[in-house]
């Protein structure tokens, strides 16, 4: 079981990274061709609304989420300001979403590869005190490792994992997600041609579009990019 949350905690982290652009001067950690190639797809992916939307204050101390909303309801920055056309609503969502469907295809992607742990075993263990605690550690170790917030903006890493398991923990919870959470081969083939590929759409034109939420949206992206098999390749097995 504790594969299962590796993994979790790599692909959620790399997943992040990958959509977040690296600041100039930033150091990037070393990488294989592989994995590298697998994170450029990702970052390439999804509508100019929802990069920015993810890479909010990048070059202003990042998003201060502990502060809260402005007057207006946009994001503050870490250093203060408040320029960032951000709303704050639209950042926790967006991120929140991407983290715990970043998390799904891991839990995804082991299972399937490892025939000795079952979707029901998976739900048992969250089901107990200790699984849901391991969740959530997993969750705040793979906002830390993005970077997408300060490391020491504790309260912020604190409210944006409380966002990520009120939706990972159901889904996780509900024995279709899983089986469900790539759509049809037509679904999937539809969102990554008009939803993944650049320019895209909004997340709402396109649940408009299909029959599908937020979470297998991004989940599509996701499993299409390559990052869950980089994963599993190069040691989350």
């Amino acid at each position: 079981m504790q594969k299962l949350f590796l993994t979790l905690t790599t692909l959620s982290a790399l997943a992040l990274s990958g959509l977040v652009p690296q600041r100039a001067g930033a150091a990037e950690p070393p990488q294989s061709p592989e994995r590298s190639g697998a994170l450029q797809r990702l970052g390439q992916m999804f509508s100019p609304e929802i990069q920015t939307t993810i890479s909010a204050c990048l070059e202003q101390g990042k998003v201060d989420v502990a502060a809260g909303p402005t007057d207006q309801g946009n994001v503050r920055c870490g250093d203060g300001s408040t320029a960032s056309p951000v709303l704050y609503r639209d950042y926790l969502t967006t991120v929140s979403d991407v983290l715990t469907a970043s998390s799904l295809v891991g839990f995804r992607t082991v299972l399937q590869a490892n025939a000795g742990v079952s979707p029901a075993m998976l739900r048992t263990f969250l089901n107990s005190p200790q699984g849901e605690s391991i969740l959530r550690q997993a969750v705040q170790t793979a906002i830390t490792q993005s970077e997408l917030l300060p490391a020491t903006a504790t309260d912020s890493t604190n409210i944006l994992t409380d966002a990520v398991i009120a939706r990972l923990l159901p889904s996780l919870q509900d024995p279709t997600t899983l089986d469900t959470l790539l759509g049809t081969t037509e679904q999937y083939n539809q969102v990554v041609q008009e939803f993944c590929t650049a320019p895209g759409m909004s997340i709402e034109q396109a649940k408009s579009r299909l029959p599908l939420n937020s979470l297998q949206l991004y989940a599509i992206c996701i499993q299409e990019s390559g990052v869950a098999d980089e994963v599993l390749r190069l040691g989350g097995r």
